[in-house]
């Protein structure tokens, strides 16, 4: 018989690897049996994944659940999860606890049974005045999430939740809203407190706790001084915008030739940014323009001595390549009509039949009288340019076209439509969307809800923003969100920031986008009483781009380098060889990882310990996380030797992915088929190697039927188009080869650059 739970233990993955690690093998290592633990892992690196399968696989604990996210959600929706799915009376979740006590957690939960209150603060005292919370959140000495324990016995189920708007300091938020109507305690604590665990707040967090000081004080003279506060966040968030805003006009000013105005623009602008490295490249283009070479190389040779920021670096050749939306002398716009909002639908690849769906929901959806529709045409390789004269000769919703030669991707065209927009409003659709009938109109009614909205967003099928999905327990009809889907999604023509164009193609664009955008002070607003429906990852899956996880991994790694405050990596100096490897934790990019990574595990790799490491004797935990390191590393010859080890183990699908790609990049393909062979199943991913293996060894006949069968499957692939054309070169078919290699060009110009354009472009 299974015993009542007394306490429930929420871990997220937002702490530190460092943290994490430690605290979750010492929670699973604990013997209490009214003990539950919760685990949250939000879209964390594979090594992380990895070590909480391992740990919870060794754990003997049965009351241990985890709930895995492909894409983060933040930690406050994590958390609100964890209290959704916890059985327990009482609460922890905590980021960092260092050498956690489980006597001494047995007699603080006795203690707290015996002593009722609404929760429970660890070797702190909590400030009494509405505006020393805000001045402690500042300063960075507010108790961390770790020192609080949460009584739902007490605490009413409506005000047992932490904020999902804030990026930390959950638990003291949620103590600042209990504190004055609820009995707490302080008590001793059961581990070590960190010294880091008081985080300092952001702007973000600082405003939230100013609303919740708002909303919880009816005092005039204080509420005076909470609205000078947020006037005075808002005011610094305000400055960023501002200078956002002289960022985007410098750059518009370049592309339109205008070089004297872009250049006193970015001027004033590097005045606040003196080491903004976009807005010194338009600056080293403006003075080229105006033949002021020497100033340009002293600005060059001091921007390579600066660390190189992909997600900010922008082309230095600025110059408009594309055919724009532009009016069409053949046909014609019409005339004085007053356009409230543009709708913009990216295509590419094989999309017509996608795209005319999508047009028969939007005539249902808007207003043509005040609706224009542009449509960015990625180097489609159907009939989609044919169809799309076909609109323009009808004058489809005003239709404008932006023809690419190359597909942009995602990012760029969602930026060359909204600088071509004449709304007010734009809105952004993928070309599998069916807009409901009042979509248009709520989600412009959204913006006049407040002044600080940037985003508007509709409820969508098949999604996992819980904040979108019409079947989550949200009832409110307008709220508040860390990210927006990008399937569909509304913004004010005027928004000041722009998609990130470093980003390949595909992942993590609109997540860094809806960063951008709360990070200069704006919201994002699900509309939940509007629901569209989307067939999640049609582009993506015909375009074969989930055949590539390393597409993925690129990408993951530039959003995470510009937006994670975390600074180096750092070797533990104790435990064993695996833990340590565990306690660095992954490069964001485990196939291209950073020097610094490679250089911390070359230098601790002494000859001393890679001998310690071919005579040790792991368990298979330990022996995966240190094959996993050493290939990261690319310590082959350690590697080699390790490998033989594995006799006998099944890893799991993504470190055979790894090995595969690994050995791939080496041409060692008897190795590559040997990792293939270990898997307990098929993956589609094998198939493109396998592909690729038959390729490069001229199994032609081989290689013609799989190619055929992915292409049924993946018929916009510009992996699987380059590899036909490299059959046809073998066959001295080199009318054909071209054809392809320009098709798969075309589609990925970022992988298969080729000198010039791709297919010529109908005038």
């Amino acid at each position: 018989m299974k015993h009542s739970i007394q306490l429930s233990i929420i871990l997220s993955t937002h702490a530190k690897s460092e943290h994490f690690h430690t605290l979750l093998a010492d929670v699973l290592a604990m013997g209490n049996k009214k003990m539950e633990v919760i685990i949250i892992d939000d879209s964390k690196d594979v090594v992380t994944s990895q070590f909480i399968e391992r740990e919870i696989n060794k754990c003997e604990n049965e009351r241990v659940y985890l709930y895995t996210h492909e894409e983060s959600t933040g930690r406050g929706p994590s958390l609100n999860e964890g209290l959704v799915h916890a059985s327990g009376s009482l609460i922890w979740a905590p980021l960092r606890a260092d050498r956690l006590n489980e006597s001494l957690m047995d007699d603080a939960i006795r203690r707290f049974k015996a002593e009722p209150a609404a929760f429970w603060v660890m070797d702190y005292n909590l400030p009494a005045d509405p505006m020393d919370w805000i001045n402690l959140a500042d300063e960075g000495d507010l108790p961390d999430d770790s020192t609080l324990v949460w009584n739902r016995n007490i605490i009413p189920d409506e005000l047992l939740f932490f904020n999902p708007f804030m990026d930390q300091l959950h638990g003291a938020e949620l103590a600042f809203r209990l504190k004055n109507g609820n009995v707490w305690q302080k008590t001793d604590p059961f581990f070590v407190v960190a010294d880091d665990q008081s985080p300092h707040a952001g702007f973000n967090d600082i405003q939230e706790f100013l609303y919740t000081a708002l909303r919880l004080n009816d005092d005039a003279d204080v509420r005076k001084q909470i609205l000078n506060e947020l006037a005075n966040v808002q005011s610094r968030i305000n400055n960023r915008i501002h200078d956002d805003e002289l960022l985007v006009q410098g750059r518009h000013h370049l592309q339109q030739g205008d070089a004297n105005k872009s250049l006193e623009i970015i001027n004033r602008f590097l005045k606040r940014n003196p080491e903004h490295q976009e807005a010194i490249l338009i600056k080293i283009h403006s003075l080229e323009k105006l033949r002021r070479h020497v100033e340009a190389a002293e600005l060059k040779h001091s921007l390579q001595k600066q660390p190189r920021t992909t997600a900010n670096a922008i082309d230095l050749n600025l110059q408009n390549q594309n055919k724009q939306a532009e009016p069409d002398e053949k046909h014609p716009q019409t005339k004085e009509i007053q356009i409230k909002t543009t709708v913009v639908i990216p295509t590419t690849g094989h999309g017509k039949n996608l795209l005319e769906a999508a047009l028969v929901h939007l005539e249902g959806a808007a207003d043509a009288s005040e609706t224009e529709l542009i449509i960015v045409d990625n180097a489609s390789v159907d009939d989609t340019f044919e169809y799309l004269e076909q609109l323009k000769e009808k004058a489809f919703f005003n239709i404008r076209v932006i023809t690419n030669s190359v597909n942009k991707g995602f990012g760029t065209s969602v930026n060359q439509a909204i600088e071509a927009a004449r709304g007010d409003f734009v809105l952004v659709m993928h070309n599998d969307v069916g807009l409901s009938a009042n979509c248009v109109q709520e989600l412009n009614h959204a913006f006049t809800l407040a002044d600080n909205i940037g985003i508007t967003a509709p409820a969508v099928r098949n999604t996992r923003i819980k904040a979108q999905n019409p079947d989550s327990e949200i009832r409110e009809e307008f709220v508040r969100a860390e990210r927006a889907d990008s399937c569909c999604f509304m913004v004010k023509k005027d928004i000041p920031v722009r998609f990130d164009e470093g980003f390949g193609l595909c992942f993590f664009e609109m997540e860094d986008f809806c960063k951008q955008v709360l990070d200069n002070g704006q919201n994002i607003v699900i509309t939940r009483n509007v629901i569209v429906e989307h067939q999640p990852g049609t582009t993506v899956k015909m375009m074969g781009l989930d055949l590539n996880p390393e597409l993925k991994w690129e990408n993951r790694a530039i959003f995470y380098r510009k937006w994670n405050n975390e600074t180096g990596y750092k070797m533990p100096v104790q435990g064993t060889h695996p833990e340590k490897f565990l306690h660095l934790g992954a490069p964001y990019n485990p196939m291209k990882p950073e020097q610094e990574w490679v250089n911390i595990v070359q230098d601790y790799l002494t000859s001393e310990i890679r001998t310690e490491i071919l005579r040790g004797d792991w368990n298979q935990d330990e022996m995966l996380t240190i094959i996993l390191t050493l290939l990261i590393a690319d310590e082959r010859e350690l590697l080699r030797t390790m490998e033989d080890k594995l006799n006998g183990l099944q890893p799991d699908i993504s470190l055979l992915m790894m090995f595969v790609y690994y050995y791939y990049t080496k041409n060692i393909y008897s190795r590559c088929k040997h990792y293939i062979g270990l898997a307990d199943k098929p993956h589609p991913v094998f198939d493109l190697f396998h592909l690729k293996i038959m390729v490069a060894e001229k199994n032609h006949e081989g290689a013609v039927e799989l190619l055929n069968k992915m292409l049924e499957l993946y018929p916009s692939s510009p992996d699987l188009y380059h590899l036909a054309a490299e059959i046809y070169r073998e066959s001295g078919e080199e009318n054909e080869a071209n054809s392809f290699y320009k098709m798969a060009s075309q589609l990925d110009p970022i992988r298969f650059k080729l000198e010039g354009s791709g297919f010529e472009l109908k005038p």
